[in-house]
């Protein structure tokens, strides 16, 4: 995990990781608002629902991913490794990998968060440890099509925030094939399976079941790397 190990340490060296980190900051924030607030249910529901999954996750997701190829192009790193026998589908993985972790640790304080207020509302343990569940395939969804937006243009954050506010936040709200291609909507339908109606009906799932969802966010980084290999075995590099 040379390669993971490099692309790691870089991310955190850089200053937009701490800037995008503001978001995580931002979850906690909202949710201690929202827990002394003593809003119920219905305060929990709105958070995944509007804020944690389609909003932080996807964007802190999408700009570490997008940035950590960005990185290896712009100085070149991602030149002199296609040129040595590591294997192309090894260079793609890896990079995703550090991307996937480097989200998953600036996400932890707004995971907790949600914990504490899901808890204080009576949100049991069983819907909590799938909102864990959830934030953890979406990021890998998210890192995955990073990644590959990363290999298919240098203008990747943009078309990353494109996705999130037009296909995400809009489309898949009017139709059923934009929904099954929302990484955010079969993570929330996934979050909400075993919720209260209450809370269900805030969360707002799709018409997919949470056995759909999962698969799909199960499939989705698989696909995504796969066609990302494919677009490093092709492209022409510098």
């Amino acid at each position: 995990m040379t390669i993971a190990r490099i692309v790691f340490t870089r991310i955190f060296r850089a200053k937009r990781t701490w800037a995008i980190a503001l978001l995580p900051a931002l979850g906690v924030l909202t949710a201690v608002v929202a827990r002394e607030s003593g809003r119920g249910v219905e305060s929990y529901g709105h958070q995944v629902r509007n804020l944690v999954i389609p909003i932080i996750l996807a964007l802190v997701a999408l700009v570490i991913s997008t940035s950590a190829i960005g990185d290896e192009r712009d100085d070149l790193t991602i030149l002199y490794l296609t040129q040595t026998t590591v294997p192309r589908i090894r260079i793609v993985v890896e990079t995703w990998f550090s991307a996937f972790m480097a989200t998953l640790a600036l996400m932890t304080p707004t995971i907790l968060a949600e914990f504490a207020l899901g808890s204080s509302v009576g949100v049991g343990g069983g819907p909590l440890a799938d909102l864990v569940i959830a934030i953890v395939l979406a990021a890998a969804g998210y890192c995955a099509l990073g990644v590959v937006l990363a290999l298919l243009t240098k203008r990747a954050a943009l078309v990353g925030l494109v996705y999130v506010l037009l296909w995400e936040g809009t489309l898949s709200g009017f139709a059923a094939g934009a929904r099954n291609l929302s990484i955010a909507q079969h993570a929330r339908s996934l979050v909400a399976r075993s919720v209260d109606p209450v809370t269900r009906a805030a969360i707002d799932p799709p018409s997919t079941g949470a056995g759909a969802a999962v698969v799909a966010l199960v499939l989705a980084p698989v696909v995504l790397l796969a066609l990302g290999q494919r677009r490093l075995q092709r492209m022409n590099l510098p």
